[in-house]
């Protein structure tokens, strides 16, 4: 399929992700509570120094989830001599007027949700969750463009 569609794709911070991290931190909660609990204050110690570094890594990778917009632009020619038509592009609070990408590599895929890596052309690379969620009407057209331009 060479002839994926325009789309452009609304990325946020992701709900799956949010509800990982969550999980996580409230297992760690549960291994102090268990440790608390059993009387082994080594234990508790340690749940509640490993539960207290996650809430703290956590609450910064909330802040950091890169939030804008990915479009795959396929009339577009890309500079260079890669001698294929077709552009992704990302445009976010650091690139407002919007970056051709390199590339984009689909990293993980849960048919609902996909975890991406977006290649920068200075080099920098970012990593985005889409979901389904965000704008069902659009998510076969971003899945056929991701599929078609690997």
């Amino acid at each position: 399929m060479r002839n994926a569609p325009s789309v452009t794709y609304p990325v946020g911070r992701s709900v799956l992700c949010v509800r990982l991290m969550d999980a996580v931190a409230g297992l760690g909660l549960l291994g102090v509570l268990v440790g608390g609990i059993q009387g082994s204050w080594r234990v508790a110690l340690v749940c509640s120094l490993v539960w207290g570094l996650w809430v703290v890594v956590a609450l910064w990778a909330r802040q950091r989830m890169a939030q804008g917009t990915l479009a795959w632009l396929p009339d577009q020619v890309p500079e260079g001599p890669s001698g294929e038509p077709g552009v992704w592009s990302w445009a976010s609070g650091a690139y407002q007027e919007g970056v051709a990408l390199k590339r984009v590599e689909r990293i993980y895929d849960l048919q609902r949700a996909m975890l991406l890596r977006l290649h920068n052309p200075d080099g920098a690379r970012t990593w985005i969750w889409v979901e389904r969620g965000t704008e069902p009407g659009r998510w076969l057209d971003l899945r056929r463009a991701l599929v078609a331009h690997a």
